[in-house]
C-alpha cells in the first residue's frame, strides 16, 4: 500500500482504503486510520501486526472504538441493528470500548450462523427495486394526477362547464382529495422501503398489500366523484389507468415476493430459537 503526498502540503499523506477505494489520511503512523467514506479501519504503514497485550501474537480484529489490534482472547464479538441489517463488530475489552459497544449484543455463533440470511441478499435486491420504483411511480402518479385535473377543471370546455364538482370554490374538493391520495402514496413508499429489512420484510408486505388496495379504492372512489368516466378525452383516462396499473402490478409482485421470503425468514429465526432453547415449542 503507497503513501502519497498531496500538491497542497508536504505533511499531508494519503493510503487507499482496501474496501472502497477511498483516500485516508494518515494520522498516525502506528495506529489505525479510520476511513471517512465507509469507516473501514486501515493499519498505519509502520503499525505492528501483533497484537497490542500479547506482543508476538498476531492480531486477529481491531477494536471499533480505540482501534488497537487485538487477538481472539482480548476481543468480543457483538452483533446489532444497523440499518435493518445484523452489524457484527469487535471491541477490545477495555472498560470504555465495553461500554461504547453495549448497543450491539454479545455474538451467539451458533446462533449466528443459524440465522444467516446471506441466501436472500439478491432477492432482496430485486424485492427492493421492484416496491421501490413502484412507489416512486405512485408518487408521480398522484402529482400528475392532480396537476391534469386542475388543467382539466380550469382549461378545458368540459370542466369550466361544470362538470368537476366542488365544495365551496371550484378546485377545493380536487386539491384537499389529492393531499390524501399523495399521504398516501408516501406511505406506500415509505413501507416499500421496509421490505429490505429482515424483520419487517413479512409485515411490509402484508401492510404493502392493504395499502395498495385502499390506493386503488381511492382513485377509483376520486374517478367517480370527479366524473372521469364522462370526460370526452378518454385518451387522458386511459393514460392515468395504464400507469396506475403499471405500478400497482410492481408494488404487488414486489409485496407477495416480500410476503414469501419473509415468511421463510420468520421460520429461519424460530427454528434457530428453538434449537438453542431460546423459544419454547
Amino acid at each position: 500500500m503507497t503513501i502519497s503526498e498531496t500538491p497542497h502540503s508536504s505533511t499531508e499523506r494519503f493510503i487507499m482504503c482496501p474496501v472502497c477505494g477511498g483516500r485516508i489520511e494518515v494520522t498516525s503512523d502506528d495506529k489505525v486510520n479510520r476511513c471517512e467514506y465507509c469507516g473501514s479501519p486501515v493499519l498505519g504503514p509502520s503499525q505492528s501486526r501483533d497484537c497490542v497485550n500479547h506482543p508476538g501474537r498476531l492480531a486477529r480484529g481491531v477494536c471499533h472504538v480505540c482501534g488497537d489490534l487485538i487477538c481472539e482472547e482480548c476481543m468480543e464479538r457483538r452483533v446489532g441493528d444497523y440499518g435493518g441489517k445484523l452489524l457484527t463488530i469487535v471491541n477490545c475489552k477495555k472498560p470504555e470500548c465495553v461500554a461504547a459497544s453495549e448497543w450491539a449484543k454479545p455474538l451467539n455463533e451458533e446462533y449466528q450462523r443459524l440465522t444467516n440470511m446471506d441466501w436472500a441478499d439478491r432477492i432482496d435486491n430485486t424485492i427492493l427495486r421492484v416496491t421501490g420504483l413502484g412507489g416512486i411511480l405512485f408518487m408521480i402518479f398522484e402529482m400528475a394526477f392532480v396537476l391534469a385535473l386542475l388543467y382539466v377543471q380550469f382549461f378545458t370546455p368540459w370542466g369550466q362547464a361544470g362538470n368537476i364538482p366542488y365544495f365551496y370554490i371550484p378546485g377545493d374538493a380536487l386539491i384537499i382529495l389529492n393531499i390524501i391520495g399523495n399521504l398516501l402514496s408516501v406511505i406506500l413508499m415509505q413501507t416499500a422501503l421496509q421490505v429490505y429489512i429482515h424483520e419487517r420484510q413479512l409485515g411490509s408486505g402484508i401492510l404493502l398489500l392493504f395499502l395498495l388496495v385502499v390506493e386503488a379504492g381511492f382513485l377509483v372512489f376520486r374517478g367517480l366523484f370527479f366524473n372521469l368516466v364522462a370526460y370526452p378525452d378518454r385518451w387522458l383516462v386511459y393514460v392515468f389507468i395504464g400507469s396506475f396499473v403499471f405500478a400497482a402490478v410492481l408494488v404487488f409482485v414486489g409485496s407477495l415476493l416480500a410476503i414469501r421470503v419473509g415468511y421463510k425468514k420468520y421460520k429461519q429465526f424460530r427454528r434457530a430459537e428453538e434449537q438453542l432453547g431460546l423459544r419454547k415449542k
